[in-house]
């Protein structure tokens, strides 16, 4: 009997889909254009066209592993969930105050990443553990309820309870999870105890408060997935690539996202190292290049080194202190967030280019030139694909536009008004 085994990788751009056939030691791959209002939808569409043109039996299929960079997108391009934050009287503003320090001294254009709750959705409230996890004042249900009101008022959708010394004992976390659940069941909860139970409050109210800001995201995403793939006659459920490289089953994924923030560009060094060791050469230079980021890691020996933290959507490339702080075990990347599709535009100043915060996507991209941004912006691309096939067998290139826009030379950023975000080709 053949068994496979089925590979997804969704990006900015493309979504890849991979099936193993075990028996025959052959790889069979699909590249689709990745549905951003429905991520699922492109997977689907990928894998239901895997297995017909490869002809297989879904009950063969005894593994799927998935790997994306879909979250880590989210929060480069500030995509994700209205998010509040719960923490002790006193303390609403370590999120924005950092370690008070500016990550270039000598900058006086300096831009510091804006924190992904502003303060009119942090809410204090009572209690306190001591940094043995003692307690020292207790908390008080009455107060949560108020403060959690208060947030949903202002649209607050996920809860990020990061409260101080949790690191040490999370009972008092536990303990206000469980009165909001009560009062607010549709509220989604995450508590910094479950995913970053580390020293140094500004860390850990980082990484907390950007697991809560993609969960949501990320079960909508994940339950779609595997129901549709279920819909398919795929039963044997599907294992998720993990920043360190690992594997976790969907359950942990759903509880803990920020896990995969990096899933995609560890796969991607993980593999390098794979074919390095097969071709004899244990010392690489892995580059993914992306349609939002691009990703260098190191590979010694044979394997990816690791890392336990990084900075996600740095606002100076290589500026340490310049990004959000993510305390988890992760392939150790060096990251920017500027790949194949970004879209060039001015500051707000109208005085230095920059590239990154925004992307071409797939709905607009290099077939579909003059596509009207949703932010009242036009944005401009010519098809420079004259051999459609040569990327992707399945992506018809327009050949209408293609006269007037394969010529088009680049227009400076440093343009006015409507050319700001003008993007063209040579």
């Amino acid at each position: 009997m053949t068994q496979w085994a089925i590979g997804i990788d969704i990006g900015g751009t493309f979504t890849d889909v991979v099936a193993l056939d075990y028996s025959a030691g052959k790889l069979h791959s699909l590249k689709v254009l990745t549905t951003h209002g429905d991520p699922a939808q492109g997977v689907t569409d990928g894998v239901s066209e895997l297995i017909r043109t490869c002809r297989i039996n879904p009950p063969e299929v005894k593994r799927v592993v998935h790997a994306t960079t879909l979250f880590a997108n989210a929060l480069i391009e500030r995509r994700g969930i209205s998010t509040g934050l719960l923490i002790n009287q006193g303390f609403m503003d370590v999120i924005e105050i950092g370690h008070e320090r500016k990550y270039d001294l000598y900058d006086l254009a300096i831009d510091r990443a804006p924190p992904l709750v502003p303060r009119n959705q942090r809410a204090e409230i009572g209690g306190r553990l001591d940094a043995k996890g003692n307690e020292l004042e207790p908390l008080n249900s009455r107060d949560v309820h108020t403060a959690v009101a208060t947030l949903v008022k202002a649209g607050v959708e996920s809860i990020a309870v990061c409260l101080l010394h949790s690191y040490a004992s999370g009972r008092h976390e536990r303990m206000v999870a469980e009165w909001i659940k009560r009062d607010f069941p549709a509220m989604e909860i995450t508590l910094s105890s479950d995913v970053a139970p580390v020293i140094r409050e500004f860390e850990r109210i980082s990484t907390t408060v950007a697991n809560a800001y993609i969960k949501p995201l990320a079960n909508r995403y994940l339950n779609a997935l595997e129901e549709r793939l279920s819909t398919l006659g795929l039963m044997s459920g599907v294992l998720m690539m993990l920043s360190n490289g690992g594997l976790c089953h969907l359950s942990e994924a759903r509880r803990n996202p920020i896990e995969l923030l990096e899933s995609g560009p560890a796969a991607g060094a993980i593999s390098a190292a794979h074919y390095g060791l097969r071709d004899g050469q244990s010392h690489l230079l892995a580059f993914d290049m992306g349609g939002t980021t691009a990703k260098l890691s190191l590979i010694e020996h044979g394997r990816p080194s690791i890392a336990y933290g990084f900075e996600a959507a740095r606002r100076k490339r290589f500026a340490e202190g310049s990004g959000l702080p993510i305390r988890i075990t992760t392939v150790d990347l060096i990251e920017i967030g500027a790949g194949g599709g970004s879209i060039a535009h001015q500051d707000q100043l109208g005085l230095q280019g920059r590239t990154g915060e925004c992307r071409i996507g797939t709905g607009a991209g290099m077939l579909l030139p003059w596509r009207q941004r949703t932010d009242g912006h036009r944005r401009e691309s010519g098809s420079r694909l004259s051999e459609p096939g040569l990327f992707c067998r399945r992506l018809a290139v327009d050949r209408s536009h293609q006269s007037c826009c394969s010529h088009r030379t680049t227009r400076r950023v440093a343009g006015t008004g409507r050319d700001r975000y003008r993007v063209g080709h040579a």
